[in-house]
């Protein structure tokens, strides 16, 4: 699809999502789609309307008003936007009734996975029975001349283990392929307003083949700080054909981390970590990144750490706190949560470190 700017002045864009095989076949270029992913776009560079080319979902039409306006309560250099469809508005229809999820291989996702199963048996309507896994969808995935070799390498071997996943909890894994991130101008507008829309709108590439998406939390709980995956909006991101559903919005990071400690495949393939650098073969985590370092804290204090498989690190040291950045209210409370269990277990080296780090994220925030 084409980004067509009317008022910015920025050239042409080309949006993409791709599957293969069977994948490919199951895609449905609607427009709810992309309208999800422009909408960002739009609102965040001040254009005057949104206009889709084709049928635009009713419920969808709706709803992208109410998070428009959230984006522009939220962020002063989001502006309120027409939405408008070539040809006009009607509510969609749910095809089947079943459900999909989606699926990184990171702790909310393999969470969602396993408390589904542990909640409902496989033939319930409500029982995952896909999941989708992105590629595109970090910024280091694609660069100006398209997808980067490594990084492709680097999903194929991802997929690899999600299919031995997928055997083993019987679902069908649906990888797509997406230049999303791409069109993100920065890290910020990502975080702000980018990333649930991007996730949102490959899951309505989907309409026809389920009727509900579970989205995975990010275990900050009910009411997190604003930002683009706030539970807020995915209700919005819904169309009368495919539901998009928060997901353990109940559970602490904590507590999810300590789910998978409990589950074989879950300490084998669980991965975190935030993939800037491509781990050295063998390794599935960097163990180094802040997303690791806080994980590997949590294990540690639960006393797991050296079971788990998907690190190749058996202990934590104090040192690489001051390595990683801690550089938001988030970052700084997820570090706190494993204080309590390194306590207890007399790391007071990590609860030192942990304490003076947030005092420093304190101390400059302002």
């Amino acid at each position: 699809m084409d980004i067509v700017w009317e008022y910015r002045g920025h050239p042409v864009q080309t949006l993409y999502f791709e599957g293969e095989g069977k994948v490919a076949e199951m895609l449905h270029a609607s427009p709810e789609a992309f309208a999800i992913a422009g909408l960002p776009l739009a609102s965040w560079f001040n254009e005057k309307r949104l206009l889709v080319e084709g049928t635009l979902c009713t419920r969808l039409a709706k709803g992208l008003k109410v998070v428009n306006e959230i984006f522009h309560g939220w962020y002063r250099q989001c502006g309120l936007l027409e939405i408008n469809a070539s040809e006009g508005f009607a509510p969609t229809l749910p095809l089947a009734r079943r459900t999909v999820s989606l699926l990184s291989s990171g702790v909310d996702g393999l969470t969602t996975l396993r408390q589904n199963r542990l909640d409902y048996p496989l033939g319930h309507p409500d029982s995952i029975q896909a999941c989708i896994t992105l590629f595109g969808i970090n910024t280091f995935d694609c660069d100006k001349n398209g997808p980067v070799p490594a990084r492709l390498n680097a999903f194929s071997e991802l997929v690899s283990r999600l299919q031995e996943l997928a055997m083993v909890e019987h679902f069908q894994l649906l990888p797509v392929y997406t230049n999303v991130r791409s069109l993100a101008p920065h890290y910020r507008y990502w975080i702000k307003v980018g990333f649930g829309a991007g996730h949102s709108a490959v899951a309505q590439l989907f309409q026809k083949q389920f009727d509900q998406v579970l989205w995975a939390s990010d275990g900050d709980g009910a009411n997190p700080d604003p930002g683009a995956e706030h539970p807020l909006f995915n209700r919005h991101y819904s169309t009368s054909a495919l539901r998009l559903l928060d997901d353990g919005l109940e559970l602490s990071r904590k507590e999810k981390v300590a789910l998978l400690s409990q589950w074989d495949i879950g300490r084998r393939l669980m991965q975190p970590c935030h993939y800037v650098h491509i781990p050295e073969a063998g390794k599935i985590n960097c163990g180094r990144c802040e997303k690791c370092v806080r994980t590997m804290l949590l294990l540690l204090g639960m006393g797991k750490l050296a079971k788990v498989e998907a690190f190749a690190e058996n202990d934590v040291y104090w040192k690489i706190l001051f390595q990683i950045p801690v550089n938001n209210r988030r970052k700084a409370l997820l570090l706190k949560q494993s204080i309590p269990d390194l306590q207890r277990i007399g790391r007071h080296d990590l609860v030192w470190a942990i304490r003076f780090r947030i005092m420093l994220y304190s101390i400059f925030r302002h």
